[in-house]
């Protein structure tokens, strides 16, 4: 594979760093970004993963940030409002 499958995780809790470090430890994926509406996480994620941190779907999606898959890692209720946005 010529390419790397670039990966953005939304939610920031304990599913989505699991998520976003298995991205990490895979050779052929990318995570380019993570989003979670908790702004107190910010430092944590962009010190622990080195990514862009956004507080909502819509600020990464309006990035211009370019990715491949949007793992969804939030509450269970959340998941089809933040998948059609």
């Amino acid at each position: 594979m010529s390419e790397k499958i670039r990966f953005a995780v939304v939610g920031a809790g304990h599913i989505g760093k699991r998520h976003a470090t298995m991205i990490q430890q895979d050779s052929e994926s990318q995570l380019v970004a993570m989003a979670d509406t908790n702004s107190m996480l910010e430092k944590e994620i962009t010190g622990s993963f080195n990514v862009p941190f956004f507080n909502s779907i819509e600020h990464f999606l309006a990035s211009g940030i370019e990715c491949d898959v949007v793992n969804i890692c939030t509450p269970n209720n959340l998941h089809s409002p933040l998948a059609l946005t």
